[in-house]
């Protein structure tokens, strides 16, 4: 049987969708950002969560776990939401139901935790859902008391099987109170916490008066207010801007009380570290940059949760020049990006002004509240409509008793006579024969005048815009009376922080610098190092070590021919493994250092390419001001290999020995002095081959070349024998005796 595959492919291109890769890529890469903006990473201005907070909120009320209710672990929750609305990672779903009882992330938390839900100085420091307890707060309830009265509108979840809220009926502008952050797609969010108590009356004024200004409302919103407390440094200028356009910066700054000669600070910008800051205090206090402070102390506690003693020495400084350095030296003062950026109404993201904000909340309010004022009429029309019927039963009991006794088609009959209709005529043939009796007469017709009653007033509020706002205020001085309490953090008017001018005198002790392979650096007092006694991580190992003084600098190589530099006084008291060198220096990822010199008068440093190209370079073209460092050996297709200290004033020779077993020895002084650059050719190595230089070093008259092996044994080539291979500059030197170079075991070589 012949297959036309030509006609089969020309049937099959015309079911198929064609689109130009362009297009294609472009499409999918805005649904991504919009499915991140949307369902991820911004909060929606009706009630300022997120979709996984709102899913967390709505599962655990699904869960009955109100404030009221017994703790229940936390992964029954997590369980939960993973599995019916949110189907991401377990350890960001728990992470951001941690969030949501954190009083210190948090100016009004909506869950209650038993267990450990991390701390100020570590917030991620919580213990494993299976460990930990939840419940939902008090203050929680303002998003989740009306959600199943008609309030809002709901979605499939992701599988269809069930029904999730696409908001919940917040009763407060949570989006101000609480604030939010999140990084999505091209775009941020970071909207600051702000105290409940100034944004609820500032929404109330505004729904007296529709046409306040952004400058009316400030009147009542004088900033953010976040739980950590701290000290907000701004003038009502840059607040202003901030409120008007929706972006800008805060300062915030730590608060403090002096006692004697301590200061106390008891309160830390939002989202410092109080151990970082100490750190930075401590590190200032070992180089000397901070000679009026004595020591530092942690002294925080379960009833102090940020508590820090400096003690003071001297009379040089007051507190407040003391702390204005620390403001600007340390974490004590923090720069908070401001972004009101958030998914209003139209569901669209967009960066809005205070007015705009509370402007489109009392919008989704007045709604949310017409929706349920309108569902708990209609609940009560229905009861009317139902009590009616019952009304019309016990006045004729007997003769409804006897068409249901008697007749064949009853319902027909006594629909017809009394004009019920069905959901009536269904209600009475269910009424229970207790309930006949006369008292329950009496009580329904006091039912139905109550529920008249609520009828007209409902009816009446949904009827008048001025009504509808009145409910609305009346709501927020309830949740005012409620939940409202004092500012927390401070706005002051204050000068810009200043650091002190010290002058730092670094001792001359003796230091020793150790460097592993992995890059990292420490240093021990005095000269007398044994390094095979060093300890290093776990997959790390000696490299370099230096002896040198506390005053005097330290110069690095890299393989690229990057120099660097480092004083002593730089590196903090070795802890440890110490600290790597990424921290002081930005070298590129995957190249290691080379060369570690003491930066002397005297020093000059022999450096070459793993291709035999080299120079001499003196001890002032050995300074670098910045982290990058700056390049001193031009390798081009090679790395640099191991640099060299040389004494210019010593007879000296260089010694190199290649890959291929080649080595050869010539005098130092035919090397010239540069500045940086490629160098000159110091041996001759073929530019086809893969030969490189594996060892090289200097040595003087008298001095011997010894070959080591890992089978412990040992060779060792004296002065005399060295001399066949002393020749010119740029030779191609001599063969090492095969004796010498064993190619199943591990070579080294150093100079006695």
């Amino acid at each position: 049987m012949d297959i036309d595959l030509e006609k089969i492919i020309k049937e099959s291109d015309k079911s198929l969708e064609r689109l130009p890769i362009k297009d294609f890529s472009e499409e999918a890469y805005l649904n991504y950002s919009m499915y991140v903006i949307l369902d991820r990473a911004l909060p929606h201005i009706s009630d300022g969560l997120k979709p996984v907070q709102r899913r967390i909120l709505y599962a655990m009320n699904e869960l009955s776990l109100n404030y009221t209710s017994k703790f229940k672990k936390s992964a029954r929750t997590i369980g939960d939401v993973l599995g019916k609305f949110h189907p991401h990672g377990d350890t960001a779903c728990y992470e951001a139901m941690v969030m949501l009882a954190q009083d210190f992330s948090y100016n009004h938390t909506f869950i209650e935790g038993q267990g450990n839900w991390g701390t100020q100085d570590d917030p991620k420091s919580f213990a494993a859902m299976r460990y930990t307890e939840s419940r939902l707060t008090m203050f929680s309830q303002l998003f989740l008391d009306e959600i199943n009265m008609g309030t809002v509108k709901w979605s499939p979840n992701f599988d269809g099987t069930l029904n999730e809220p696409k908001t919940l009926p917040s009763k407060i502008p949570n989006i101000l109170i609480n604030g939010s952050s999140g990084i999505a797609v091209g775009m941020s969010t970071d909207i600051p916490s702000h105290n409940l108590s100034e944004v609820i009356k500032a929404a109330i004024k505004l729904i007296d008066n529709p046409k306040l200004s952004i400058e009316d409302l400030r009147k009542f919103v004088i900033g953010p207010d976040f739980p950590t407390q701290g000290e907000i440094v701004l003038n009502e200028s840059e607040l202003d801007s901030i409120y008007l356009n929706g972006t800008g910066n805060i300062k915030i700054r730590a608060t403090y009380k002096v006692k004697g000669k301590e200061i106390i600070i008891n309160s830390i910008p939002y989202q410092a570290n109080t151990n970082k800051i100490i750190e930075q205090i401590q590190e200032q206090i070992f180089l000397k940059k901070s000679t009026f402070i004595d020591s530092v102390m942690d002294a925080s506690d379960q009833d102090n949760p940020v508590r820090i003693i400096l003690k003071t020495k001297g009379r040089s400084h007051d507190a407040g020049t003391i702390m204005s350095h620390f403001f600007f030296t340390t974490d004590l003062e923090k720069s908070l990006r401001v972004n009101l950026n958030m998914i209003g109404l139209d569901g669209k993201p967009q960066v809005k002004n205070l007015k705009i904000i509370l402007s489109e909340w009392i919008k989704y309010r007045l709604t949310t509240i017409t929706n349920k004022l309108s569902w708990e009429l209609e609940k009560i029309q229905k009861r009317i409509h139902i009590l009616n019927a019952y009304i019309i039963v016990y006045n004729n009991l007997d003769k409804i008793i006897k068409i249901i006794r008697n007749e064949d088609n009853p319902k027909k009959i006594v629909i017809k006579m009394f004009k019920f209709t069905e959901m009536q005529y269904e209600a009475i043939i269910n009424i229970k024969i207790r309930s006949l009796a006369k008292i329950q007469e009496k009580n329904i017709i006091i039912e139905l005048k109550e529920l008249s009653e609520n009828e007209k007033r409902l009816s009446a509020i949904l009827k008048s815009k001025a009504k509808l706002n009145k409910y609305l205020k009346d709501e927020l001085l309830e949740v005012l009376e409620s939940f409202s309490r004092a500012r927390q953090t401070k706005i002051t008017n204050i000068s810009p922080a200043k650091a002190i001018e010290v002058q730092v005198t670094v001792s001359n002790d003796p230091v020793t610098a150790i460097l592993s392979k992995n890059g990292w650096i420490k240093y021990s007092k005095g000269h007398d190092i044994d390094v095979n006694r060093l300890s290093f991580k776990t997959g790390d190992d000696y490299l370099l070590h230096e002896k040198g003084y506390m005053d005097k600098p330290l110069v690095f190589l890299d393989q690229l021919g990057f120099v660097y530099n480092l004083d002593y006084s730089k590196i903090a008291i070795s802890r440890g493994q110490g600290e790597p060198l990424s921290k002081y220096f930005q070298i590129q990822d995957g190249i290691s250092i080379i060369g570690m010199h003491l930066l002397t008068k005297k020093l000059s440093i022999l450096t070459m390419s793993d291709r035999g190209y080299g120079f001499i370079c003196l001890q002032e073209d050995l300074f670098v001001k910045n982290k990058k460092g700056k390049t001193l050996l031009r390798t081009k297709d090679s790395l640099a290999v191991k640099s060299v200290t040389v004494d210019l004033d010593t007879d000296l020779y260089y010694l190199i020995i290649t890959s291929a077993g080649y080595m050869l020895i010539s005098e130092i002084k035919n090397i010239p002095i540069l500045s940086k650059g490629r160098g000159v050719k110091l041996i001759n190595i073929p530019k086809a081959s893969d030969e490189t230089i594996i060892f090289s070093t200097v040595l003087k008259k008298g001095q011997s070349l010894s070959f080591s092996y890992d089978s412990n044994r040992k060779r060792i080539i004296n002065f005399d024998g060295l001399k066949a291979f002393i020749m010119e500059r740029s030779r191609r030197g001599k063969k090492i005796d095969k004796k010498f170079l064993l190619e199943k075991v591990k070579t080294t070589y150093n100079i006695e």
